[in-house]
């Protein structure tokens, strides 16, 4: 089963506009979902267990990331139609996006998403290398003179 299904756009669009917009191709909008997905999933990779959030199904799955999820799907599918943009979908977008952006730079956190798990012992803290700063000083060469 899908994270996210066509059906479940309807609480934030028509979905006999999303119809028309995809000329009743549904393999569009399973690819704009994946595609989106995808986007959400770089974000919030950065502190929190993306595999498990989004392999939850029905009622399991975070309210807060499925909303969401179709903010940035409908805005994508309204994008395919260019004449006129829909105000609206561009400001949940907007609004989708702040929310995604707070979350990667750890300026705003969500206590009910599962963290991202610990690593095993992979990596070689004591080179500096973990996380997304790195520590310490380049190799030192004496000299000769």
């Amino acid at each position: 089963m899908a994270f996210l299904t066509k059906e479940e756009l309807k609480t934030v669009a028509d979905i006999a506009i999303v119809n028309k917009i995809t000329d009743l191709d549904d393999s569009i909008v399973v690819d704009i979902i994946d595609e989106s997905i995808d986007k959400m999933k770089s974000y919030l990779s950065r502190y929190y267990d993306v595999e498990s959030i989004f392999s939850a199904e029905g009622n399991e799955r975070k309210k807060s990331i499925v909303k969401r999820l179709k903010d940035i799907v409908i805005y994508e599918i309204y994008e395919r139609h260019t004449r006129e943009p829909n105000a609206v979908a561009a400001r949940r977008y907007a609004e989708a996006m702040d929310w995604l952006e707070k979350i990667n730079t750890g300026e705003l956190g969500d206590g009910t998403l599962p963290p991202k798990p610990e690593d095993s012992g992979d990596d070689d803290s004591s080179t500096g290398t973990t996380g997304d700063t790195r520590f310490g000083s380049g190799t030192k060469y004496g000299s000769i003179y």
